[in-house]
């Protein structure tokens, strides 16, 4: 298994995914800081609010229509609403006019496209991809990722405060380069039959709710849902309250033997860079070691993966130590390495081809939901003790852990049904 022999599709969805994270995290992660410095901290909160929950209605409309319409039409239509709204939000920041509200306009109808996006594009991948390529498939898309974040934040950071026009016109660059791979390039691959397009537009709302209904009912699926959601729950926590403690705790910590001296908030930044870091070495590694995985021993190394993702965490929870702090970064991404692209790969196990897309936009709950639990430790760390906070981090894993490997069996029961050779070795 290797790249060559992927299908043409996923060999395009993996540049347009890196280059669209690329100039993404060239400016998103930044627009907090826009809107602050232009309506207030207040109205911030409540755009940012706004956003998320505009983002996860999109994706269930668009999860359904993915499912009726096909998945290069929805991703068509989302693509030139991206590039429309990225021209916009340029516009308003260019060198001669400056209008923080269409900014604001052009943010919020962007997460809509998003939403609608998401789904139909994830399924496109498990739509072109056979059950033996999926680990491969998630492993370069996970590494490729976070290489495009660690380099669109840091061009970012440089260049938001000055630069930010520039920024907003790679984003229209990137949004007319998906929008014409899309559209010339890319190939429909789920097609419905013409009785069942004309059943789903004749049956309009009661379809879509009917389909999100078997979703729901799908125990197995909702169970893998909420552990996914505990399980990242883990690493939001080193953003929210842990970052928060290091900075009330550490005034100025001194990292022997180099005798250097950082404040909290300094900590906070060595760690998060570490994170990335060790994420893009160590992604390389576990690719090739994942390829030749069997079913026992991918099984042996989705737990070890769990277990060093948890332990990692827990003990940054725990931790003030610098150097304990920056070992057990190493350890939770190694282990986060390990089961992130083995937990993706079994949504094509788990989500039926008619209705791909609907199981994949209810699965963005489990990382909206982790932002929630991760929101919740902010408020816990303030009204107990640490102690207790840490206990809440390890209990969330713990449970999110025993979730997930109680619906095992039936996910490789699904995976066998769907005739896939679990057992038999990926070439390498």
């Amino acid at each position: 298994m290797g790249f060559s022999q992927l299908h043409p599709n996923i060999k395009l969805r993996v540049a347009t995914i890196f280059f669209n994270t690329l100039t993404s995290n060239m400016v998103f992660p930044f627009m907090t800081i826009y809107f602050a410095n232009t309506i207030g901290l207040t109205y911030t909160s409540l755009v940012v609010s706004i956003a998320i929950i505009v983002n996860f209605i999109a994706g269930i409309l668009g999860g359904y229509y993915a499912d009726r319409l096909g998945r290069k039409k929805v991703m068509l239509v989302a693509d030139g609403a991206k590039f429309l709204t990225f021209l916009l939000m340029a516009l308003s920041n260019s060198p001669w006019t400056f209008l923080p509200v269409l900014t604001l306009i052009g943010f919020l109808l962007n997460s809509v496209c998003t939403g609608v996006y998401g789904p139909a594009s994830e399924a496109m991948l498990l739509d072109d991809t056979k059950p033996e390529q999926r680990r491969y498939m998630y492993s370069l898309i996970y590494w490729s990722s976070n290489l495009s974040i660690a380099i669109g934040g840091t061009v970012g950071a440089l260049m938001f405060e000055d630069y930010l026009f520039t920024l907003f016109v790679c984003l229209v660059a990137s949004a007319l380069f998906s929008l014409g791979i899309t559209y010339y390039l890319l190939t429909e691959t789920y097609e419905l039959s013409a009785a069942e397009q004309q059943n789903s537009r004749k049956d309009g709302f009661r379809s879509l709710l009917r389909n999100y209904r078997t979703v729901v009912r799908d125990r197995v699926f909702m169970v893998f849902v909420i552990s996914g959601m505990l399980l990242f729950s883990l690493e939001r926590h080193l953003t929210n309250y842990i970052g928060i403690r290091l900075e009330s705790d550490i005034q100025q910590a001194v990292l022997q033997p180099f005798g250097w001296t950082v404040s909290g908030i300094e900590l906070l930044g060595y760690l998060r860079t570490e994170n990335t870091i060790c994420v893009i070495l160590l992604s390389i590694v576990a690719t090739k070691f994942l390829k030749g995985s069997t079913q026992k021993s991918e099984q042996n190394l989705l737990f070890i993966g769990f277990l060093l993702f948890l332990f990692g965490y827990g003990m940054l929870a725990t931790s003030v130590t610098p150097w304990v702090l920056f070992t057990f970064m190493v350890v939770a991404v190694i282990g986060e390495v390990i089961f992130v692209p083995i937990h993706e790969s079994y949504l094509g196990d788990l989500a039926p081809n008619h209705l791909r897309s609907s199981y994949l936009a209810l699965n963005k709950t489990a990382f909206k939901g982790s932002a929630l639990v991760g929101s919740a430790g902010i408020y816990i760390g303030s009204v107990f003790s640490s102690t207790v906070f840490s206990i809440f981090v390890w209990v969330s894993g713990i449970i999110g852990f025993g979730l997930f490997y109680a619906v095992m069996p039936q996910i490789y029961q699904l995976r066998k049904a769907s005739g896939s050779a679990a057992e038999t070795p990926i070439a390498g």
